[in-house]
C-alpha cells in the first residue's frame, strides 16, 4: 500500500510539472508573436533566451530537485524577456540573498508566482507599473517574496490571482512535496498584490 501511495504521488508529480511547461511557453510565445508583428529587432534576443529556458526545462529539471542556483538562473532568463516586453513601462528589482551554493528545491517551483506578477498585474497596467522579487536563504530555510502592483480594485479576486494553472500547480506540488514544511500565504490590497513562500528545503 506505501509503495502504490509513492507511486500515485510520483504519477501527479510528473503530471503537475508537465501542466506548468505548456503554460509557462505559452505566455513566453505570445511576448514573442507581439514582437515580430513590430519587427522589433528584440525579437532575436527572446528567441535566444527561450532556447536557454528549452534547455532548461527538457534536459536540466528531470530530477526531483536542482540546485537553487539554477532556478535564479531560470527566473533571471524569465525576466530578461519581461524586461524586453515591458521595456521602461516597468520598474523591476530582483534581490537575492543568503547562502545559496549547494541548496536544492524541487524545479520550477517559484517560477509560477514571478510569472502570475506579469500576467495578471503587470500587463493590466498601462505604465508606472512595479514587481519587487527577493530571495533568502539560511540554512535550509529558504524565504520567497513577489510584489507587485496592480490595477486599482477592490474585487476580492481583482485579476484572477487565484484562478491560474501555474498557482494552482504549485500550491499542490507544495502539498506533495514539502508537506508541513512551508508557508503560503498571499495578500491583495487596492493597489499591490504579495505572495510569501516560507520553504524547508
Amino acid at each position: 500500500m506505501q509503495e502504490l501511495s509513492e507511486k500515485k504521488i510520483e504519477a501527479e508529480l510528473k503530471f503537475l510539472k508537465a501542466q506548468v511547461h505548456p503554460h509557462f511557453l505559452f505566455n513566453t510565445l505570445n511576448n514573442l508573436y507581439a514582437l515580430t508583428l513590430e519587427q522589433s529587432d528584440k525579437a532575436s534576443e527572446v528567441v535566444l533566451k527561450l532556447s536557454e529556458l528549452l534547455n532548461y526545462m527538457l534536459y536540466e529539471c528531470n530530477e526531483p530537485t536542482i540546485l537553487v542556483s539554477k532556478e535564479i538562473k531560470l527566473i533571471e532568463n524569465y525576466l530578461s524577456l519581461e524586461k524586453i516586453r515591458y521595456g521602461e513601462n516597468m520598474e523591476l528589482d530582483f534581490q537575492v540573498a543568503g547562502e545559496i551554493a549547494g541548496k536544492k528545491i524541487a524545479p520550477m517551483l517559484l517560477l509560477p508566482f514571478v510569472e502570475n506578477a506579469f500576467k495578471h498585474g503587470v500587463s493590466k497596467i498601462a505604465r508606472n507599473a512595479r514587481v519587487s522579487i527577493n530571495l533568502n536563504l539560511h540554512e535550509e530555510e529558504l524565504i520567497f517574496q513577489v510584489r507587485n502592483t496592480k490595477a486599482d480594485t477592490t474585487s476580492d479576486d481583482p485579476a484572477g490571482y487565484s484562478e491560474g494553472i501555474g498557482l494552482k500547480n504549485v500550491q499542490r506540488r507544495l502539498e506533495l512535496m514539502y508537506p508541513d514544511r512551508h508557508t503560503l500565504t498571499s495578500q491583495k490590497t487596492r493597489s499591490e498584490f504579495i505572495v510569501y513562500l516560507k520553504l524547508n528545503l
